[in-house]
């Protein structure tokens, strides 16, 4: 079984720190994830998004939002649609549970082009 790379952090340098499902099984080592993207340390993955809202859920990952101070928002609604976009930009659309990769863009340009 392979591990999947769900975020990663280049800190500490040089290596970084790479995290896979082991270490975002509780909310406060998201919390911890969600922090560190706050300062555009941290990204994301599409299989991570994937995890993330698999695992957690809306109200759960707002409450993790919270505790992070991540995402500003004026109402839930809101800090969710954020959350939802950032997942969009990695490539996992959580309304669909789809990811969107290299593959499916060539499948899509080639039927365009038909």
């Amino acid at each position: 079984m392979t591990k999947t790379l769900l975020a990663w952090d280049p800190l500490p340098f040089p290596q970084g720190t790479s995290y896979y499902a082991t270490d975002l099984a509780d909310a406060s080592s998201v919390a911890g994830l969600f922090r560190r993207a706050a300062h555009f340390r941290a990204h994301i993955t599409a299989e991570g998004w994937r995890f993330l809202w698999t695992r957690y859920g809306a109200a759960a990952l707002l409450e993790i939002n919270r505790t992070a101070a991540w995402i500003y928002a004026e109402t839930d609604v809101e800090t969710l649609e954020q959350l939802t976009n950032r997942a969009l930009i990695a490539g996992y659309d959580p309304a669909s549970d789809r990811l969107r990769g290299y593959f499916e863009r060539i499948e899509l340009s080639e039927a365009v082009s038909l």
